[in-house]
């Protein structure tokens, strides 16, 4: 019964208020999503169809080119351009396609809650479990079938780990007054919902922020102010090397740079490797939480609750969501490391030390 009352106050008190069943308004935007979802599915046929074409017609281009030199080599670019052209459309396509899905997964966990399907479908929140706790057992606030599975909709670990702390530890009349009014403003905006539960590259909770914040906290193993600007000179004078070996065909002069970068980065491999796999492990799902902030940076908020939560995110004038973006760039940058072509020029070009020191 508690669950069932706090379920209609946090969702579904909107719609009632509105003379508008819950279960109706989740049902027309669940088929105008699926609608959707099939639309980008058909378009995204198309695109591969298409893509085959202009690859075999490419094929068919070449052949007359490099056997029968009856067209000018430079005509591939017009297939190429194409290929280009609706790789970029297909894209957006499978963007919109995986976005609509989520749509769905939404609303169909919106219905399973309103027709009391839920129970062992979403977080059960058992990390939070206290066997000592004067209450969290006796009202099922964690595990299968919890008050915790019911209510949480949070994206990231430190949204589940408010929740837990406010359904763990009391909270004075003044708090739940800010709370509630907070709630009455949100209840409405079904469209904040939705677009939070679509943002990132995948639909589950990510963001770890005990790793993220070691990981900024912890010292820096490759504190050495010339070295990036040593790696840059480095990796100058190896394209410099490159060129001269490509006009005289002496290799020499590279050989000898590949070899002092290669001493360089083994004489800091043990810290650059600490700082490395650190970043790989906090700078995980950053997008999410980049899209996250942002969305909520852009919503206008009317409770003082919001308002004083929204101006958390900005410090310095600059917006949270922004600073996580560039933490996130790090981490592509870290990530791509793993790309063959990078790994084949990532000494000569002192990718890693430039980009992580």
């Amino acid at each position: 019964m508690l669950a069932r009352v706090c379920f209609c106050l946090a969702c579904g008190a909107s719609f009632i208020f509105k003379d508008v069943p819950p279960a109706h308004e989740y049902q027309q935007r669940l088929q105008a999503r699926e609608s959707s979802a099939a639309h980008e599915e058909r378009i995204h046929v198309r695109c591969g169809n298409i893509r085959l074409a202009i690859a075999l017609l490419a094929a068919a281009m070449a052949w007359l080119i490099f056997r029968s030199h009856l067209v000018p080599a430079w005509t591939l670019i017009v297939p190429a351009a194409g290929f280009l052209a609706v790789a970029v459309f297909h894209s957006q396509v499978l963007r919109r396609r995986d976005l609509a899905h989520r749509a769905i997964a939404f609303y169909t966990a919106g219905l399973a809650r309103i027709d009391d399907r839920w129970a062992g479908n979403g977080e059960t929140g058992e990390r939070f479990v206290d066997p000592h706790h004067v209450y969290s057992g006796d009202l099922d606030l964690f595990g299968k079938g919890s008050l915790f599975e019911l209510l949480s909709t949070a994206r990231t670990r430190m949204g589940e780990n408010t929740l837990a702390d406010w359904l763990l530890g009391p909270a004075t009349v003044e708090r739940i007054r800010e709370r509630q009014g907070a709630i009455a403003e949100l209840r409405t905006s079904l469209d904040l919902r939705e677009e939070l539960s679509v943002l990132g590259e995948d639909a589950r909770v990510g963001v770890h922020p005990q790793e993220l914040t070691q990981w900024a906290e912890a010292p820096n193993r490759l504190d050495w102010k010339p070295l990036r600007a040593l790696a840059f000179i480095m990796a100058c004078l190896f394209l410099a090397a490159f060129v001269y070996w490509a006009v005289t065909g002496t290799i020499n002069p590279m050989v000898v740079v590949i070899a002092l970068e290669g001493g360089l980065i083994y004489r800091i491999r043990k810290p650059m490797k600490e700082v490395l796999q650190g970043a790989e492990e906090a700078l995980h799902d950053l997008d999410l939480l980049s899209g996250v902030l942002g969305r909520m940076e852009r919503h206008t908020c009317q409770s003082p609750q919001l308002q004083v939560l929204q101006r958390r995110l900005t410090s310095h004038r600059t917006t949270a969501s922004r600073t996580i973006a560039r933490l996130r760039t790090i981490g592509d940058l870290i990530d791509s490391r793993d790309n063959m072509f990078v790994r084949l020029f990532d000494v000569p070009l002192m990718y890693s030390v430039r980009w992580h020191s």
